[in-house]
This record gives C-alpha cells, structure tokens and sequence, in this order.
C-alpha cells in the first residue's frame, strides 16, 4: 500500500491499496508496479470511464504517460478515502486510439482551461 502524502496545502492525499499476490502478479505479466499507479491519477489528461464487472463498481482510467512514452490502463474503485489498484497495463491499440481520439476531440485542456 502506498502511504497517504501531503499536498501543497498540507491536506492529506489519497491512499491507494491493492492485493499483493495480485500486485505482483501485474508486475511480472506487465512491467508495471501499482506503486507506481499515480502516474495515471495525477495526469491532467486523465480519462475516466465508469465500468462495472460482477456488480461491482470500477473506474477505468487512461493517461499517457511520458517516462513511458506510453497510454497507460488502470483500473480501480474508490472506497471511502482510499482508492483500490485492481490492474495496471500498457493500454491495447485500440484503447490507445480510442484515448488519442479524446484527446483530439473531447478533452478540454486543464492547463489552458481550469
């Protein structure tokens, strides 16, 4: 679990938990440590898709991410104050597309307009 951190105003920041046989398990099928999941969450062209599988909620989130020159894939649920890793991939193409397309025609940039 990766400890709670304070922001700029001193107020506590999320706390991300997970599995971690399940942590582990990500890691050695795609390269990428759920310690390492904020990268998603703190990106300014985040897109967040509701999604449910066997009636539980979940959250489907892309980011390109660029120490890895890449889309990432996250998906998690939210629980109280904490948020919950379920996966952490390299998006697929058409993912990746489907991002790029948002991007182009539906995002609306948080550093030009907040």
């Amino acid at each position: 679990m990766i400890p709670p951190r304070r922001n700029d105003n001193n107020h506590m920041k999320t706390i991300y938990t997970w599995d971690e046989t399940k942590r582990q398990t990500n890691l050695a099928r795609h390269g990428l440590d759920f310690v390492h999941a904020d990268v998603v969450f703190e990106s300014h062209y985040r897109l967040d898709i509701p999604a449910m599988r066997n009636g539980k909620k979940r959250i489907h989130s892309f980011s390109y991410v660029m120490n890895r020159l890449a889309v990432l894939s996250l998906v998690h649920t939210e629980r109280d104050a904490t948020v919950r890793i379920i996966s952490f991939r390299y998006a697929s193409q058409l993912e990746s597309e489907n991002y790029y397309a948002w991007l182009e025609n539906q995002c609306h940039d948080p550093q030009t307009n907040p």
